[in-house]
């Protein structure tokens, strides 16, 4: 349960800054937030990360559905074999982030993207983005570190099975 709402709260958090930013940016309006550093800048976004497949919305909406849930599906499947806050925390960021941005694909038809890095020249990202990145590196952690624990599961009779 715990997990659905981690899931919910990313979700409102990301459609609340994609709403402030339409209420007070017009579309390429920019206003810096951290001199420096951050810039709020307002670009819709028919793509992917980068701006990748631009004008793709709608298969973009259909990967990021599947994608969401095929991770909810992992996160209920396995959150107790997992048995690890690292995995659980990671897929709720991956999951909460890919439905914030297939809101706005299906309601929009693009993604409304707002932070920007003005210290070098990287792609404008939203909210959703950010938990779908921070998700995956997570997840990439569990992998490379913890998987081999969570590997083996135990049987009923006490004896333990290796998972394929």
């Amino acid at each position: 349960m715990i997990y659905v709402l981690l899931i919910a709260a990313i979700v409102i958090g990301d459609q609340i800054a994609k709403y402030f930013t339409v209420t007070n940016l017009p579309v390429g309006g920019s206003v810096t937030f951290i001199p420096g550093f951050m810039d709020f800048t307002h670009v819709r976004n028919t793509g992917a990360a980068f701006s990748l497949f631009s004008n793709g919305t709608w298969l973009l909406a259909l990967l990021s559905a599947v994608m969401a849930v095929v991770v909810i599906f992992l996160l209920f499947k396995y959150k107790k074999q997992a048995n690890s806050k690292l995995f659980n925390i990671a897929m709720a960021f991956i999951a909460g982030g890919a439905i914030g941005n297939l809101i706005d694909r299906i309601v929009q038809g693009y993604v409304t993207d707002m932070m920007q890095f003005s210290f070098v020249n990287f792609a404008v990202f939203n909210v959703a983005d950010c938990f779908v990145t921070f998700g995956a590196v997570m997840l990439g952690i569990w992998v490379l570190w913890f998987w081999d624990r969570h590997k083996k599961t135990e049987t009923k009779d006490g004896s333990t099975k290796e998972q394929g």
